[in-house]
């Protein structure tokens, strides 16, 4: 019985493994959302970005400052690509189920390669490890961002690399560039691995190399600063290079171990796992604690170096035994995860679907984090805190975000009298008098 259904499923696996990671990540999407939960701003942010393209405007995101043009933010042309579905489908729901969708779409190679190159027992281990893989499970519960589209680009660019698909490799990697400024080094370390592992492909590996560099010395020097309001680059204050060997130090150790057992600990061995050092090297000179460590989207694009980078160096007695050892890590490491949500979700829920609906009916409205992606698609959306001297229509707010009943904050904040038009689910809408 164990012989059938491994010969009938195996050439089934890519498929049911990706269909599985879609469900998962798209379920524990549609549950953030029916409760109104958001770890940050960001989800608001790119739907209001979105909402500008889908209108034929400039990114101008109000959450981020009024009359903030996120051109000047990060560097990610890519996203326009989402423009038309989201003509069709206006709301933050649209980007989490994308993202949970491009997630699961980097499912198919990676696990489609293990299958030809690991035992079917590695193969489904790692299957299971890959989908389950924190750096996913972590970005998912963030919401979205743009490197969406990089999971699957590096997925698939790598697995037709290993299969001599040279062209289609190159135009998947080389897509990288546009999806975020720094991973254009990710790219020109790709032409130094392709290098590495066959001298004769200098030429390849030079323009790789020119490509990625030249991209992303474009976007930081010249791109950002253009549309940029301080005219220069947001996040280079955010690294600090005399502070990268002592801050964190255990936490970085930390996660550097976690990516080793993602890559069952012989993908070590692979040139490919020189492919994480750009997004290290950032992360670990960024001041930011929240770089650091395994929480939020960061080793979201690690995931897939991982998992190719361990089908790389599994030679035939680790064919079976890499997996394992990822598998469990990933099992063990579910604690470092959201997952729990699943099952904790109602002591996150706020009801504030009817504080949504009216606010809705504005033009303008000041809210918080949790409200920001639901009507960024109807009102010109402000984030309270991030508003300077921008004055809305409306505020809805709860008084737990202000630590005051949100009328006397809203006189305090604006001036003039305001008075509270609705009520309900802890949330309170204040407009001016009269």
């Amino acid at each position: 019985m164990h012989s059938f259904t491994a010969r009938h499923l195996t050439p089934w696996a890519p498929a049911i493994a990706a269909a599985s990671a879609f469900v998962l990540y798209a379920s524990f999407a549609i549950l953030m959302w029916r409760i109104h939960y958001s770890p940050s701003w960001d989800l608001g942010i790119f739907t209001q970005m979105l909402s500008q393209y889908a209108q034929g405007n400039a990114p101008i995101v109000d959450i981020k400052g009024p009359g903030y043009n996120l051109w000047g933010d990060h560097f990610h042309p890519i996203l326009i690509l989402l423009t038309p579905l989201f003509w069709v489908f206006p709301s933050g729901l649209t980007l989490m189920l994308a993202q949970a969708a491009l997630f699961a779409a980097s499912v198919w190679p990676v696990v489609s390669l293990a299958f030809e190159r690991l035992t079917v027992r590695g193969a489904w281990l790692l299957a299971f490890s890959y989908v389950l893989s924190w750096g996913l499970l972590n970005a998912v519960h963030s919401q979205f961002h743009e490197i969406a589209f990089g999971v699957p680009l590096l997925a698939f660019g790598l697995v037709w690399w290993i299969r001599g698909r040279r062209l289609s490799a190159v135009v998947a990697i080389g897509l990288l560039v546009f999806v975020k400024e720094d991973l254009g080094l990710t790219v020109a370390v790709f032409g130094l691995v392709v290098w590495l592992r066959d001298r004769s492909e200098l030429r390849l590996a030079l323009a790789l190399i020119a490509w990625g560099v030249g991209w992303m010395v474009y976007a930081v020097m010249l791109f950002l600063p253009l549309f940029n309001p301080e005219g220069g680059y947001d996040y280079t204050e955010n690294v600090s290079l005399a502070q990268t060997l002592t801050d964190g130090l255990t936490v970085k150790i930390g996660t550097v171990g976690f990516l080793a057992l993602a890559a069952g600990a012989i993908g070590l061995r692979s040139p490919y796992m020189l492919l994480m050092l750009p997004t290290l090297a950032w992360r670990f000179a960024g001041t930011v604690e929240g770089y650091w460590d395994t929480s939020f989207h960061y080793s979201a694009v690690l995931m897939p170096i991982a998992a190719v980078s361990l089908i790389d160096g599994a030679g035939r007695a680790h064919r079976s035994l890499a997996p394992l050892v990822a598998a469990i890590a990933a099992a063990a490491l579910l604690s470092q995860t959201k997952a729990d949500l699943f099952w904790t979700s109602e002591g996150h829920a706020v009801d504030a679907g009817g504080a949504i609906e009216e606010a809705s009916q504005y033009g303008s409205v000041a809210t918080d984090v949790r409200l920001l992606a639901y009507l960024a698609p109807h009102a010109r959306t402000y984030w309270y805190g991030s508003m300077e001297d921008a004055v809305p229509e409306a505020v809805v707010l709860r008084p737990d975000d202000v630590d005051s009943a949100i009328e006397p904050w809203a006189e305090e904040r604006f001036d003039g009298d305001w008075e509270t038009v609705y009520s309900s689910g802890g949330y309170d809408l204040v407009v001016p008098a009269g």
